[in-house]
């Protein structure tokens, strides 16, 4: 039997441990997820949790109930930071209540093949490593004991200090009013309501992780049945700012192709494994089209973000899911603005209809059809169904290259939006009698991919061919692109672009852009664009004057570039391959692509102008989220 001097040195030890394990995941939760911008309300709150715990929850310890209840409440603390740091890993914010109870599932996969092969890696296991220790020291197990003068990780108890209750109670109170004035004053003395609006960083910094929630989940509970319709207004920084070239200009009623292309890396275009060609028709098309070789997604909630900056020139928002909980029929669109000059406007995916509430959003934002998997029918290549998500890519495109050379037949131009799948995620989709052979790459994941981006191509490269032999292409403008990257990151393939960075920030989705018409030639841009400028560009070559105020994109055909926003909980901004986060009114540099550092500045009217834009898309989509945002004009 161990003596009550040796229980209580192992405890102290163990109470170091409980301590150290909590404040060290909720500041990487504050610091490094939340990214909160006050420091110094941070550091004061972390002297609070240091006087509270020692006053009144070390004494405690020497009770094995209350040990194990704490060591239960650890384990559920522990769990809530692996979500979100998994979450972080992924999507590059903070797991939301939206994203809980509105993110759309998954099909037919488990979310734990994209955990497991996507984010998890095995030096997570350290996050967990705080409870092991726990148990193995005997923290649940140990009896009861007897509370000694020596008792304490310090060497005596906070109990035993000559320090009045009064004055502790004091103290503790004045900790906490001083964090929340310090970090008040230091992010402009904010309502809670405009904190949230703002960003949750900011009302995390002032208020800490659980009113964050608790407004979140009351805003959720709150939330009115019948969609909000947003106020489209203008504002001062569209008439700063210039959106079309004028330069170039297609024939009249020239058809239009958009081919979203699911998880395609810019980085798999022209890339060879072990001299094999990956995707050899996208990289024929790359020689025979434009270019845009620092083109990159947005992507801040999921892969509707892709739809709704390339159909509507607008940057996503985190923790607004608009296909679901927004009236898009108050927006301007590329389909809408097509249909008035006569467009037929029509929609492809080999994915059920309602997924991401496409069919309802689809109408709203100007198509004339929407063909989606029960439409589709798999012919040539059929999967079976416990193993398949949507309609395979060749059977899909073969059948939507049908249906446009029926739409070319009539009198109307056609505008047409496909958005392809297979190459899903954990990419185990493709039908294996129909790919190519890469068993020389070791890693299962990084084969898949190669095997349903190479099945893709293939189905891609069949739908020109159709459309070509028929004489379609002849006039219609194809775009393609991608939603997001592939998101893989091994030792034999890494996709996306090689970043320094000195703080934890998502880097941008580094995706190919093709634009290919008989007239257009091919060449090879530099300039920087993103989805949100697709767009502008499609209206700059149908020869368009003038663009919806609503359109907060530009042509990439332009000379002058603007930075590039992407608005996850803190606004992150890329220039030059330089990236910044937003941070009050300040733009801080955080990183650069690798080997190509400089200097870059941002005029005062350049940073007012980005705020602007901010402000103006969480003022569109991020709006009548419960009682609590009625009192922010």
């Amino acid at each position: 039997m161990l003596s009550n001097f040796k229980l209580e040195k192992r405890l102290r030890y163990l109470s170091l441990i409980l301590f150290l394990a909590f404040i060290i995941k909720y500041n990487y939760l504050m610091l490094q997820i939340f990214y909160a911008p006050s420091l110094t309300a941070v550091i004061i709150r972390n002297l609070f949790f240091a006087i509270f715990y020692l006053k009144f929850i070390e004494p405690l310890l020497i009770s094995k109930k209350i040990r194990q209840r704490l060591f239960f409440m650890l384990f559920i603390f522990s769990f809530f930071f692996l979500a979100n740091y998994w979450y972080n890993h992924y999507f590059g914010n903070f797991l939301s209540i939206s994203d809980i109870f509105s993110g759309e599932g998954t099909g037919s996969f488990s979310m734990y093949q994209v955990l497991f092969t996507h984010i998890f890696r095995f030096r997570d296991i350290i996050i967990i490593l705080d409870l092991a220790l726990l148990g193995l020291g005997g923290f649940n197990s140990l009896p009861d004991l007897e509370l000694t003068a020596e008792w304490g990780f310090w060497g005596k108890s906070m109990a035993k200090l000559p320090l009045k209750k009064t004055g502790v109670y004091a103290l503790i109170v004045f900790l906490l009013l001083l964090q929340v004035a310090a970090g008040s004053f230091i992010l402009g003395e904010k309502s809670p309501a405009e904190l949230y609006q703002t960003g949750s960083s900011y009302l995390a910094s002032v208020y800490g992780i659980l009113p964050v929630y608790a407004i979140e989940a009351y805003s959720y509970l709150s939330r009115e049945e019948e969609k909000p319709r947003p106020e489209l207004e203008n504002i001062p920084y569209y008439e700063k700012q210039k959106q079309l070239s004028g330069t170039q200009t297609l024939p009249e009623n020239t058809n239009v192709i958009l081919i979203q292309v699911e998880s395609l890396d810019a980085k798999i275009v022209d890339y060879r494994q072990q001299g094999k060609e990956i995707t050899p028709f996208l990289n024929d098309l790359k020689d025979e089209s434009l270019y845009f070789e620092n083109f990159y997604a947005q992507k801040v909630n999921g892969s509707f973000d892709a739809d709704l900056s390339t159909l509507t020139s607008l940057y996503p928002v985190n923790r607004s899911y608009v296909f679901r909980d927004i009236d898009l029929s108050a927006f301007q669109s590329l389909p809408k603005l097509l249909k008035a000059e006569n467009y037929q406007t029509l929609a492809f995916h080999n994915n059920d209809r309602n997924f991401f509430n496409r069919a309802e959003a689809y109408p709203d934002l100007g198509f004339d059809h929407f063909y989606s998997q029960r439409n589709f029918e798999e012919e040539i290549y059929p999967i079976p169904e416990q193993r398949g998500l949507g309609i395979n890519d060749y059977d899909f495109f073969a059948s939507a290259a049908e249906q446009l050379k029926n739409a070319a037949a009539e009198e109307q131009p056609f505008f047409a939006y496909l958005i392809s799948l297979t190459s899903h995620t954990p990419f185990q989709f493709y039908p294996k009698n129909a790919v190519g052979d890469f068993a020389e790459v070791g890693n299962n994941l990084v084969q898949n991919y190669f095997k349903s981006i190479n099945f893709t191509d293939r189905a891609l490269e069949n739908f020109i061919s159709k459309l070509e032999t028929a004489g379609v292409m002849d006039n219609t403008l194809l775009v393609i692109y991608s939603d997001h990257e592939s998101e893989i990151k091994t030792l034999e393939y890494e996709s996306g672009r090689d970043f320094t960075l000195w703080r934890n920030v998502k880097v941008p989705y580094h995706i190919p852009l093709f634009i290919k018409h008989p007239q257009l030639g091919n060449s090879i841009f530099e300039r920087e664009g993103t989805t949100t400028d697709i767009a502008p560009t499609v209206l700059d070559l149908l020869g368009f004057q003038e663009l919806p105020e609503q359109f907060v994109g530009k042509s990439l055909f332009l000379e002058q570039e603007d930075p590039i926003l992407f608005l996850h909980e803190t606004p992150h901004i890329l220039k030059d391959g330089q990236l910044f986060i937003k941070e009050l009114d300040n733009l801080i540099k955080v990183g650069h692509l690798k080997d190509q550092e400089r200097e870059i500045t941002f005029s005062e009217q350049k940073i007012e102008q980005l705020s602007e834009i901010i402000n103006y898309m969480r003022s569109i989509f991020i709006i009548n989220q419960g009682e609590i945002f009625r009192e922010v004009e």
